[in-house]
């Protein structure tokens, strides 16, 4: 006879409250997402980092919009997965048109140490690695998707797509 797999000690008291959880996990992931949307598509705080790198404007522009409105998506659990594969291509776009272009020995985010004749600290950043992170968190909403607390299963009883 097979033994009953039981949850861990943390299991215990926070298994209950999973869909809760990841209603907080793609809420806070949304708020950042629609931050940096925010910033790229108004020009605030400081960006354009670079000024415009690699002359990519209109594909900037057109990021931050994605981010803005997918973020709303997924930050609602309306077409959760639509949402998160937009942000995940966009990902794609970004850090090989962008953040990877900019590394002195692609694809790596980091260098160590800096490559000769480099600037800075012990590090030669091109900032990939958030860009990667994103990628693979919109890819898990993807597949996921928006949960108990979406609106496509208060309005429809079901996820849309």
């Amino acid at each position: 006879m097979q033994e009953e797999e039981r949850p861990g000690f943390f299991g215990v008291y926070l298994e209950r409250y999973a869909d809760e959880f990841w209603l907080l996990f793609r809420v806070i992931f949304a708020i950042l997402v629609f931050l940096h949307g925010i910033q790229k598509t108004f020009l605030l705080w400081g960006f354009p980092a670079g000024a415009n790198p690699n002359g990519l404007g209109a594909l900037v522009d057109l990021a931050g919009w994605v981010e803005i409105i997918c973020a709303l998506l997924i930050g609602f659990g309306f077409l959760t997965r639509l949402g998160a594969g937009a942000i995940a291509v966009t990902m794609i776009i970004a850090y090989f048109g962008v953040h990877a272009a900019v590394s002195p020995v692609w694809p790596w985010p980091h260098l160590y140490p800096n490559p000769p004749g480099a600037e800075g600290s012990a590090f030669g950043a091109h900032g990939g690695e958030v860009t990667i992170l994103w990628f693979i968190i919109a890819g898990i909403i993807g597949v996921i998707g928006g949960g108990k607390y979406a609106v496509d299963r208060v309005v429809f009883k079901r996820e849309v797509l």
